[in-house]
């Protein structure tokens, strides 16, 4: 009897933790998307003043978040007309020639 409480304990434990955790990752996937949405807001703003050399660096970071995150790819597409798998490959094509 004693080890079926023992054992019951450590799963109500690990539900616990488990629980915990997907909590923590549920609210890490919310920043996340609050990250990429601030991100497309201040690459729509750079277009808009012109400001090339923010813009480039805020788009280069959204096509690293591309790899990763819908939202990013939506809003590169839209921006660009292009596929994200022409875009990234264009983007390596220049950081290769830049680190030159």
């Amino acid at each position: 009897m004693v080890e079926k409480t023992y054992d019951l304990k450590n799963e109500i434990e690990a539900r616990e933790l488990f629980d915990l955790q997907a909590e923590k990752i549920k609210n890490l996937k919310k920043e996340l998307d609050d990250c990429v949405q601030t991100l497309i807001e201040a690459s729509a703003a750079a277009n808009i003043t012109q400001d090339i050399v923010v813009g480039n660096l805020i788009d280069r970071k959204l096509a690293d978040l591309a790899k990763t995150h819908k939202r990013a790819v939506d809003y590169i597409e839209k921006v660009t007309g292009k596929n994200i798998e022409v875009v990234l490959a264009e983007n390596a094509a220049l950081e290769e020639t830049e680190g030159d």
